[in-house]
């Protein structure tokens, strides 16, 4: 449209120099840059159009949630839109962190691998949930490869922080006893007796097990979802390190 205004005007204004004015070279030389700047600025708007085309696929392509978003009219499918998109973005966040989210199965199945490629010294912290450890099937396979990781050289330690109420119950004091029985070095803190400050940053109940104090797989419901997390980046393994040793501290063996 802006090309063909501007072909009228150069060519209004030719045809007034010609018929005019009698100024023909005038004439041809004003209707030629006419006809050369429409046609200037019809290549100019085209290639403008086809950028805005490329533009808005490259934009669809990179924000598809918010175009399918958009399209959404029931306000209950906006709601759960809306939280889907928030739980991808958490979980996003976490994957650019090196924290790797992952479902119970996932959980026994990344813990095994670790022991399997350890090679010095598990450090855990545990609760005592007695329907996990005697009942739990995954558990009790995790824990038999723990024993043969034990055979072949690997020292395991393991804190339980306990109520201290606990300390009563016989199926607590059976599974410690046995854990000590196969060698695993065992102490045990009373949840009650832990005075930590926020700064350390301590996640009560505490469930993480470090293999070789370079990956972390930590037990901590996730958005619902995922049963806890993998963790191979340095500053969580130090961090966790670091919350171990303080545990560490008020832990003592079990009478």
């Amino acid at each position: 449209m802006h090309s063909l205004i501007e072909f009228i005007l150069a060519s209004s204004i030719a045809l007034a120099f010609h018929f005019g004015l009698h100024l023909d070279k005038e004439a041809y030389t004003v209707f030629g840059v006419g006809l050369l700047l429409a046609l200037g600025v019809h290549l100019v708007l085209h290639e403008l159009a086809q950028v805005e085309k490329r533009f808005k696929k490259l934009f669809l392509q990179s924000h598809r949630l918010d175009a399918l978003m958009a399209q959404l009219q029931d306000p209950v499918c906006i709601s759960k839109g809306r939280t889907l998109i928030s739980t991808t973005e958490s979980l996003l966040e976490m994957l650019s962190k090196g924290i790797i989210p992952i479902t119970e199965g996932e959980y026994y199945y990344e813990a095994s691998r670790s022991l399997t490629a350890c090679k010095k010294r598990i450090r855990a912290v545990n609760s005592l949930e007695i329907t996990d450890w005697m009942a739990k099937v995954q558990k009790q396979n995790y824990y038999q490869d723990q024993v043969r990781a034990l055979r072949s050289g690997i020292s395991i330690h393991r804190i339980f922080v306990l109520r201290r109420f606990e300390l009563s119950n016989p199926n607590i004091l059976l599974t410690i006893r046995h854990q000590q029985q196969d060698g695993i070095d065992v102490r045990i803190a009373i949840f009650d007796e832990l005075h930590l400050s926020g700064t350390e940053q301590v996640e009560m109940p505490v469930n993480f097990v470090l293999f070789d104090q370079k990956t972390l797989i930590l037990r901590s419901p996730l958005l619902g979802i995922y049963y806890g997390k993998k963790v191979s980046s340095n500053t969580e393994v130090a961090r966790f390190n670091r919350i171990y040793e303080i545990l560490e501290q008020h832990a003592r063996l079990p009478e």
